[in-house]
């Protein structure tokens, strides 16, 4: 029987295996049996597909390959070409194509152990996991011939990415923008895609006076903004073109206190992260949607840009902001991602009800997965983009972060290092998994 299977192969995904690599562990897991499923034909993820930067340094890509614990099947990515390429922006933000190029040789590499030492499956679905009597879980998985198969193992670790609940969510009382009327409409993983640019530059060239709405205050609200303005078509839009409608004003990451004083950012004492001195570590815009920020709020040293303002979406009547988003050339909703999910069913055959399937966080403090009416499930673990992680007092985080932990690096560290203990206990003791399932 496996060790665990995990249902994903994307940075997340790879999280546990990456924290186990640098620790000098994963070796001895692998010979455990770790079974990796993806639906691509390769592991690293699909990043490339985005044509903006990251928002995390490039140091933060490299410190995995720099770990004195790294297998010597990993070491020789040091001197690859792409490991030199991204070193060059160490202290800055290296664009996803290259994150995408990176991260697949590693993926590269982690496949050739996995394929040697355990098992990989390429190209393949999995579509249940079903929770047996004795605490152990099995996995079922269509392959590329379109053959079925189960996995068995002792957990599973389900990463399969987030994906954007858009339209039925509530702008206010009564109105989504399922029922609102709009012209064009491009959520935000789509607007920030390669080919989403392409067909938003082709919008902006035909936008005359009218509005772009973009529709949150997060991250990927300014960076759609910042990413537009990069088009050629936006060379023609008017100052307050591109409106960003946010509910609260966005936190701002700044290195530490003194370096916000010097922007005339105001620093409560929550803001600060007690691990690392860090203003808005978690919660702050980074990278160049930080940027973008510091343009329209006029910040020092910041070259004004007037093509995009803000407004506060909470003084808009629900006439009035229906009335702009069926007036708008564009809308770009961009409110965050939920977490992908598998139908899970206990020893019994009755499927449980996940609490990421009713829209909720989908794990809780331990990465475990967590059930609607309360509890979790003891063998199975979500790890990346959607899952809504809150981070524990250990790992950091300033204490006003209401937010959930969307981070590579937590995901190859701290996060990582949760699920792989969990599953090496359950190993040891597999009776409290057992419980549950029966």
């Amino acid at each position: 029987m496996l060790s665990s299977v995990i249902i994903g192969g994307g940075p997340g995904g790879l999280g546990p295996i990456i924290w186990a690599a640098q620790h000098g562990l994963l070796p001895d897991w692998l010979d455990r049996g770790v079974a990796v499923v993806d639906r691509q034909g390769h592991l690293g993820g699909t990043l490339g597909r985005f044509g903006i930067h990251s928002d995390s340094l490039g140091g933060s890509y490299l410190e995995c390959l720099e770990a004195a614990g790294l297998p010597a099947e990993l070491r020789p990515l040091r001197d690859e070409p792409v490991a030199h390429e991204m070193a060059r922006y160490r202290d800055s933000f290296p664009p996803l194509v290259l994150v995408d190029r990176y991260m697949r040789h590693i993926g590269v590499a982690l496949a050739g152990m996995l394929a040697e030492r355990s098992a990989l499956h390429l190209c393949t679905e999995a579509q249940a996991i079903h929770l047996r009597p004795d605490g152990s879980v099995e996995v079922e998985i269509t392959g590329p011939d379109g053959g079925a198969n189960v996995l068995a193992a002792r957990s599973a670790v389900v990463a399969l990415g987030g994906r954007q609940r858009w339209m039925h969510g509530e702008l206010k009382p009564g109105l989504t923008l399922a029922n609102c009327r709009m012209r064009e409409v491009m959520p935000s993983d789509r607007a920030l895609s390669t080919a989403g640019l392409q067909e938003a530059d082709r919008i902006l060239a035909d936008v005359g006076r009218r509005r772009i709405l973009i529709l949150g205050g997060s991250h990927s609200a300014y960076s759609v903004a910042g990413a537009f303005l990069g088009l050629a078509g936006a060379e023609r839009l008017a100052e307050g073109q591109i409106v960003i409608l946010q509910r609260r004003e966005p936190r701002i990451f700044y290195p530490d206190r003194e370096a916000a004083q010097e922007d005339r950012y105001d620093v409560a004492p929550g803001d600060i992260c007690p691990r690392t001195q860090r203003v808005n570590r978690m919660g702050g815009l980074r990278g160049f949607g930080r940027e973008m920020w510091r343009q329209i709020a006029l910040r020092p040293r910041a070259k004004p840009e007037p093509r995009v303002v803000t407004m506060d979406m909470q003084r808009l009547g629900a006439d009035e902001l229906g009335a702009m988003i069926a007036e708008a050339a564009l809308v770009v909703p961009s409110f965050g991602y939920r977490s992908e999910t598998l139908p899970v069913f206990d020893a019994g055959g009755e499927r449980l009800t996940l609490n990421a399937e009713l829209g909720g966080v989908a794990v809780g403090e331990q990465s475990r997965l967590l059930l609607s009416e309360g509890g979790s499930l003891p063998n199975l673990f979500g790890i990346g983009l959607g899952t809504g992680y809150k981070l524990p007092t250990s790992m950091g985080g300033e204490p006003n972060f209401d937010g959930q932990a969307n981070s590579l690096w937590l995901y190859h560290n701290d996060i990582g290092a949760i699920i792989y203990r969990a599953i090496h206990e359950l190993e040891r003791h597999p009776a409290g998994a057992a419980a549950v399932a029966a």
